[in-house]
């Protein structure tokens, strides 16, 4: 009877502990954005190709964060390589074909950190893109059928220089606009866990161009509490591979609560062209850590206030979302605090 009563308080108190731990490696990443602006007077973007590599827009923001953290010897061994064939992603380069984890990039708190492919180091952090539903690889095309503007604070495009954006693009203040959270790293890339995969779900486009999110949460087709069905699955990489800069694998929105469904209008393989509400997930108790602009640290409930879930995303101007969705706008004339 005396375990039975201290069993569930010392894992609680681990937890406690691991929780502190994800909100410090949150903490180390926000550090080195700022770090990386004060070199480049710009932040990262949240994927871009570079000349190094082929695929459109691989690169992704932690990608470029990695001189920042310690990881400078990687970095210049997948900038240097030249025996990956083709040479179209950072995964592809032998340097990360070597590696088996990056620590600073998984929280405690995660079930699983298996490498489901040469490359693709798990990965438990991602960046903001903000309340609004996206097109990958056509984010910044007007004639995009569900083109919405970008409302985050990270640019995403195909080069190396155009639209990257700085402290001054965060109209609404840093400490009012959300920056990095978290993602569950999945056990199979084509799964149907509710909270590490994504499901392909048409549902969330209803013939507006922007989309609403609120579908997602009350649409998808559960075969219990924890999984959607097997017709839904989906080939996001999401949680997969760290230095990723596709949007669905390296991003989340501000739309819908963290822990909520994740959701991509798609065709099962074309993951590139994906659009969608992706919130942040954690295995914390009650929400997730994200880092916000200003470099400090928060814990999100899941019962933060989302505004209207079933308006349709904006171009410009305050967040139809609550609370959530103005953290996630830098520009949207919010007044927003945690």
């Amino acid at each position: 009877m005396l375990i039975a009563i201290l069993l569930p308080a010392v894992q609680a108190a681990r937890e406690a502990a691991r929780k502190m731990s994800c909100a410090n490696k949150v903490k180390q990443l926000a550090i080195a954005l700022h770090n990386h602006h004060d070199v480049s007077q710009n932040f990262p973007p949240l994927g871009n190709q570079m000349k190094k590599f082929t695929y459109a827009a691989t690169a992704g923001i932690f990608f470029h964060l990695m001189p920042f953290m310690e990881l400078q010897a990687a970095y210049d061994g997948t900038i240097s390589d030249t025996t990956a064939s083709p040479k179209s992603a950072p995964w592809d380069t032998a340097t990360m074909r070597n590696m088996t984890k990056i620590a600073a990039v998984l929280c405690p708190s995660n079930e699983n950190t298996a490498i489901l492919s040469p490359g693709w180091i798990p990965n438990n952090y991602i960046y903001s893109m903000g309340d609004g539903c996206w097109a990958q690889h056509n984010c910044n095309q007007p004639s995009v059928n569900h083109f919405v503007v970008t409302r985050g604070m990270f640019y995403y495009g195909t080069n190396d220089v155009e639209g990257k954006k700085s402290f001054s693009d965060c109209t609404d203040g840093s400490s009012n606009t959300v920056a990095i959270s978290e993602c569950l790293t999945p056990r199979e890339q084509r799964g149907i866990d509710v909270r590490s995969n994504v499901a392909l779900y048409s549902g969330i486009w209803d013939g507006t161009p922007n989309g609403k999110p609120g579908k997602c949460m009350n649409g998808l087709t559960m075969t219990d509490s924890r999984t959607f069905s097997t017709t839904q699955k989906s080939d996001n990489f999401r949680g997969l591979i760290a230095t990723c800069g596709w949007l669905t694998a390296a991003g989340f929105t501000t739309l819908t609560p963290p822990n909520s469904p994740m959701c991509a209008y798609d065709q099962p393989t074309q993951y590139h062209n994906r659009w969608g509400v992706f919130p942040p997930v954690s295995n914390h108790s009650g929400g997730v850590n994200v880092g916000l602009l200003d470099g400090s640290v928060r814990f999100i409930s899941n019962t933060i206030n989302c505004g209207n879930l079933n308006a349709a995303a904006v171009r410009s101007g305050p967040s139809p979302f609550g609370v959530w969705g103005a953290l996630g706008s830098p520009s949207g004339g919010e007044t927003a605090s945690p």
